[in-house]
């Protein structure tokens, strides 16, 4: 029992230094989507839920369904509060805390200490990416107790099974990877129903349990502002939008780089059900097969393999590996260790704490943000600025007299698929890529993505050089 208790306080101590962690390299985790969620909060606070664009100017006055709201207004809320060491700290708890709930499940569900440690790891390793500050990060512990729930009771017996319903309707306002929990929670509810129509359910439960839970997360999705109007966001999201043709983050990985430590841990991740299957109940090899095809699908989704994965594959690690004779654990050793992170964590959160956003924004020069608002100004009428996804939505945090002045950010759903081709052309330096500017004097360029178009833009006559270091660069053009 002393053993088992050390074991499982080496569960917080993974949890204990991911937090840690994340706090460490806390200003590297602020990037372009963590500026969108800033500016998006904001954007609500000082003008309401939002319905039609109104911060670039491309896609300006077409209808904006923010079905992420509430995330954004959190951590936009937090940055007025405590600035953005807060908003780090903040999504430190919640990355660790999606963790966590990954690991208790584990336990819950019967898996060793051992093989639970094992996974929560591996889990850490497969998809280091959706670290990044941004709405999705609410969603990582969101999705985890959906399946907790779930997945520690899948014949939906218990009533703390109710639970997912108010979980997904949070989680609806949130991000729009709900879809996916909505689906796994009817998934049991389909299960629920198959068995009793083939009489294979050995625990009486109302009948019309298995229907509830099959039908009420779907409604789930519509507890939101915007009521009904969000299903037009999720059928754009999955069906209509040309986004995955062109954004790498929307296509599926490949096997190459560091997708080949997903590619890895799929494939053994398939091998070990199939060999360990009789370990598994047919909602647990069927929530690895939905997360794992929508991971094979698209970057963004290897998030939801990672966690289902650490939360379901122990009980089949504990089948496959025998466990041996363990050595002598000392407990004083393990309470020691935890005490001393504890220490540590509550140290490095106090030092994020107490930096100033000045300190966070290392490699975003304010100096840049005002050269462009103050050439944009300049005009008469004010002029508009073109800038690549990586600045734009920090152009738009840093000067709020940019809004509606820069050409597009990173909310690529609101273009239309011509236009994302002119975006690809331009940053592509494919022939015609000119015309992209058209229109737009000031420009705001990544000199490591664009390094010919710069050199090229810079040889034109009337252009003018306003603020260049390393990376950023802006320029002025008398005649675009």
């Amino acid at each position: 029992m002393i053993e088992a208790a050390v074991k499982d306080n080496l569960l917080v101590v993974v949890v204990f230094v991911l937090a840690i962690f994340l706090l460490v390299v806390g200003r590297t985790l602020l990037g372009v989507d963590s500026w969108l969620t800033f500016v998006s909060g904001r954007e609500i606070a000082q003008h309401g839920l939002p319905h039609h664009e109104a911060l670039t100017t491309i896609p300006l006055g077409r209808a904006w369904t923010d079905q992420q709201w509430l995330a954004q207004l959190v951590f936009y809320g937090l940055d007025r509060i405590g600035g953005l060491g807060l908003a780090v700290v903040f999504h430190s708890l919640m990355v660790s805390s999606a963790l966590a709930i990954t690991m208790v499940a584990s336990r819950v569900r019967g898996a060793s200490s051992r093989m639970t440690l094992f996974a929560a790891v591996v889990c850490l390793l497969v998809a280091p990416w959706s670290w990044q500050l941004r709405a999705q990060t609410i969603a990582l512990p969101l999705f985890a107790l959906t399946l907790a729930l779930v997945a520690t009771d899948s014949r939906l017996v218990s009533r703390r099974t109710y639970l997912v319903f108010p979980t997904l309707a949070l989680w609806a306002n949130v991000h729009g990877s709900v879809i996916l929990g909505v689906a796994l929670v009817a998934f049991a509810g389909a299960l629920g129903i198959f068995a009793r129509a083939f009489r294979r359910e050995t625990i009486r439960t109302p009948w019309w349990r298995p229907l509830l839970f099959l039908s009420v997360p779907w409604a789930c999705l519509l507890v939101s502002p915007y009521g009904t109007g969000v299903i037009g966001y999720y059928r754009l999201l999955l069906v209509d939008s040309p986004v995955s043709k062109f954004v790498t983050e929307w296509q599926a990985p490949g096997p190459h780089g560091y997708f080949l430590v997903f590619f890895a841990v799929a494939a053994a991740t398939v091998v070990l059900v199939a060999w360990q299957h009789r370990r598994l109940s047919p909602y647990d090899i069927g929530v690895l097969a939905l997360t794992l095809a929508g991971a094979s699908r698209s970057v963004r989704a290897v998030v939801w393999f990672s966690l289902a994965m650490a939360m379901l594959i122990p009980l089949a690690l504990d089948g496959a590996i025998r466990p041996r004779r363990s050595r002598p654990v000392h407990r004083r050793l393990a309470a020691g260790l935890m005490s001393t992170l504890a220490a540590i964590l509550a140290a490095t959160a106090l030092f994020t704490l107490t930096r100033s956003d000045a300190w966070f924004e290392h490699g975003w020069p304010a100096r840049a943000a005002r050269a462009s608002v103050t050439a944009a100004l300049a005009s008469d009428g004010g002029a508009t600025v073109w800038s690549g996804g990586t600045y734009a939505d920090w152009l738009l945090w840093k000067e709020t007299r940019l809004r509606g002045r820069v050409a597009w950010d990173v909310r690529f759903e609101l273009l239309t698929e011509p236009e994302l081709r002119s975006i690809v052309r331009f940053n592509a330096h494919k022939p015609g890529w000119r015309a992209a500017l058209r229109g737009y004097p000031v420009l705001v360029l990544d000199r490591r993505e664009n390094p010919e178009q710069v050199q090229a833009l810079r040889r034109e006559p009337g252009t003018h050089v306003l603020f260049a270091d390393r990376v950023v660069i802006v320029l002025s053009r008398e005649a675009p």
